[in-house]
């Protein structure tokens, strides 16, 4: 009899993954944080442009100076454990999985613009010199006006409406996309045919307009829609691996394991989406194979970083905004951003205790109460959700 070559771990805690989660929000707030900082001359010395261009363009370390693929990773982590729970649980039905979902994202997200709102009202200086206003992360460059409060809150805005935090771009396309997710189920036994219809969908996203490897909403309202279709591939890519393998994943030999990480590494240096959704799924398999990597994820720092990690996403733009605001004409750009990134990490604190964590709970009532049980499809033994359960999105607690 062939020996089983996949990993079993407890359904209820996948600690590996949510330090995934914080460890690319944390590498989202040092993106932002680095553009408060005045860029600095490539010295005049032969090769020092091609080493600049070659280290921040086509290694790893893009994730730091792009930002872009530690929100891509956060689309295939969001389809991964989201389609995992549902297999495992099975779906509420359309209408729960749905208020389930705006409730856990809209709450935070509507603090989060609120909060910018009284921070501007506090800390911006209208007559912001030129060269700053450069560095401003697109946030705050008029008066936030009521329209704007509530096409933000709404995740209804384009490209030039969302001003008041400009990370909200990736919550337009994880809301829209997760509402639908639980018809992933309909895909059981048939991954080709989903593959297929997330390559379409992709497809239809880029003819629509969506710039492939560089859009993140559009010009206007409609041009948006394009866009979430674009990023079906990352939610999509997610619930391939769980449909795939369920709630296991292959279990790697040593060898397998390195070639893994080298494959991860050239994937993430990638100028180009598709191979950072691959990667991230390399990733994933990785994190849960026992041993080393695992065991220093599953350590209570990163655990705690990826705890708060949605939160961090969500307060760390309007923070940093403020910081500059404030301390620009007083501090060296360096200190104010370290200042700034400080700052960020603390107050997501409060924002996790007093809103993510009450929100979190609110949807899961509403979902149990607008759910049929009766209607519930169910592979195994009904069982309580996890915690992790009706999490996604940006980061946010997995475990």
């Amino acid at each position: 009899m062939p020996r089983d070559t996949r990993i079993a771990q407890p359904a209820d805690r996948l600690e590996e993954l949510d330090a995934l989660r914080g460890l690319a929000a944390f590498a989202v707030l040092i993106h932002h944080a680095l553009q408060l900082i005045p860029r600095y001359e490539t010295p005049a010395i032969a090769g020092a442009g091609w080493l600049r261009y070659t280290l921040t363009q086509l290694t790893p370390l893009r994730i730091v100076e792009m930002g872009r693929p530690a929100v891509l990773f956060f689309f295939v982590l969001s389809g991964y454990v989201l389609t995992r729970a549902l297999l495992r649980n099975g779906s509420p039905g359309l209408g729960a999985f749905a208020a389930q979902r705006t409730i856990r994202l809209g709450l935070p997200v509507a603090v989060s613009v609120l909060l910018s709102v009284a921070l501007y009202a506090g800390f911006a200086e209208p007559a912001l010199p030129a060269e700053w206003r450069e560095r401003s992360l697109f946030t705050w460059l008029e008066a936030p006006t009521l329209g704007q409060v509530a096409s933000n809150i709404a995740l209804m805005a384009d490209n030039d409406d969302m001003r008041l935090n400009v990370v909200l771009w990736s919550l337009v396309h994880e809301w829209r996309l997760s509402l639908l997710l639980p018809l992933v189920l309909l895909f059981r036994g048939r991954v080709a045919l989903f593959l297929a219809v997330v390559l379409m969908l992709m497809a239809i996203g880029i003819m629509g307009g969506a710039t492939e490897n560089r859009v993140l909403l559009g010009p206007q309202l409609h041009s948006t829609v394009a866009a979430s279709l674009y990023f079906t591939g990352g939610l999509g890519t997610g619930a391939l691996l769980a449909l795939a393998f369920g709630q296991d994943v292959p279990r790697l030999s040593a060898q397998a394991m390195a070639a893994a990480a080298l494959a991860t590494l050239a994937l993430f240096s990638m100028a180009s989406d598709l191979p950072v959704y691959a990667g991230s799924a390399l990733l994933i398999v990785m994190a849960r194979q026992p041993g080393w990597l695992r065991n220093a994820l599953r350590s209570p720092l990163l655990v705690g970083l990826g705890a708060i990690s949605f939160s961090l996403y969500l307060v760390h733009v309007p923070v940093l905004v403020a910081t500059m605001h404030a301390l620009h004409d007083e501090w060296r750009p360096e200190a104010m951003a370290a200042f700034g990134a400080a700052l960020a990490l603390a107050a997501a604190l409060p924002m996790y205790a007093l809103v993510e964590v009450p929100s979190r709970r609110l949807a899961r009532r509403v979902e149990k109460r607008l759910s049929r049980p009766a209607r519930r499809v169910v592979l195994k033994a009904e069982a309580p959700a996890p915690d992790w359960a009706p999490e996604g999105g940006m980061p946010n607690r997995v475990a």
